[in-house]
């Protein structure tokens, strides 16, 4: 049997060896036209700030970063990569349909971890608030003749019934959470423990996806490892979050799961081919609006 196999690896090897010496190696070359790639949200909610990303296809033969080498206002000089998906030189803007607001690109504040500059497209400003039922519209051009255009529904605002609540969470019980329901947009119910991630938060943290008209949903701990840590935890506070989004959000993150990484905000270098409320690109622009509820945690 081991003859067997040393003949079958030895046949393998054989195989790749050339009996045409004058053989070369033949250039893939591609007609692909490079096109916009757009993640733009809007959102009225203080830790989600609204943004747009805009990153570009590449041909087969561009590279997809560049090194840059910048001097500090300290002198100290630091040397990385910025990513060729990125378009900084864009017109972004935004509208209500009464007033446009243009949005300026700003880089990621890199750690010394981070080995690819990146950035996002914010409106520097505070009047940028869009509620439910609004339509806006979007205009992205670049430089190079880029233009692509968006436009998406506001969706109903969220709102958790809170005077239903109880006013202390106990770590062994149940609990039902009610909302609002929503005949035309899907929701999003997150629940966890922001102040102790290793302890109490075990088991506190999930996420469910809430279909139109559906309004209620039965909460309980789900039982993990390092139960005991969490019996003899001091507390801590539970955050309910419920978001509303738009169809083209639905679309593009939930029904078709085009791009898992947006969960973390970043965006899939390349893109994903799809397009919701994009016009003359792909990606999508949507709108997202929420409501949240912290109630303390009884150990």
């Amino acid at each position: 049997m081991r003859l067997f196999i040393l003949l079958c690896i030895g046949l393998i090897l054989f195989s790749c060896i050339s009996l045409e010496p004058e053989l070369e190696w033949e250039d893939v070359t591609s007609d692909h036209e490079p096109v916009l790639n757009i993640i733009a949200l809007l959102s009225s909610d203080s830790l989600t700030k609204s943004f747009v990303k805009v990153h570009r296809s590449l041909t087969i033969d561009e590279q997809q970063d560049t090194l840059v080498r910048d001097t500090l206002e300290s002198g100290e000089i630091i040397i990385y990569y910025a990513s060729k998906f990125v378009v900084k030189d864009a017109v972004v803007k935004i509208n209500d349909g009464v007033k446009e607001y243009e949005f300026e690109y700003l880089e990621d504040d890199m750690s010394e971890y981070d080995t690819v500059s990146t950035g996002f497209y914010y409106y520097d400003g505070d009047d940028l608030i869009p509620q439910p039922g609004e339509l806006w519209t979007l205009s992205v051009t670049t430089p190079g003749g880029f233009n692509v255009t968006g436009e998406t529904t506001i969706p109903s605002e969220p709102v958790i019934y809170k005077e239903e609540l109880p006013e202390t969470f106990q770590l062994d019980q149940t609990m039902n959470i009610s909302w609002q329901p929503h005949p035309d947009n899907y929701q999003i119910l997150n629940t966890g423990n922001l102040w102790y991630w290793n302890k109490t938060g075990c088991g506190l943290w999930q996420e469910e996806i809430v279909s139109p008209n559906e309004e209620s949903f039965v909460f309980r701990r789900e039982i993990c490892g390092g139960d005991e840590e969490i019996q003899d935890s001091e507390g801590g506070e539970l955050l309910l979050n419920l978001m509303s989004m738009d169809n083209n959000y639905f679309d593009y993150f939930i029904r078709y799961g085009e791009d898992p990484e947006f969960s973390s905000l970043f965006l899939g270098e390349g893109g994903s081919g799809r397009s919701f409320g994009i016009e003359g690109g792909i990606g999508i622009f949507g709108a997202v609006l929420f409501d949240r509820h912290v109630i303390p945690i009884v150990p």
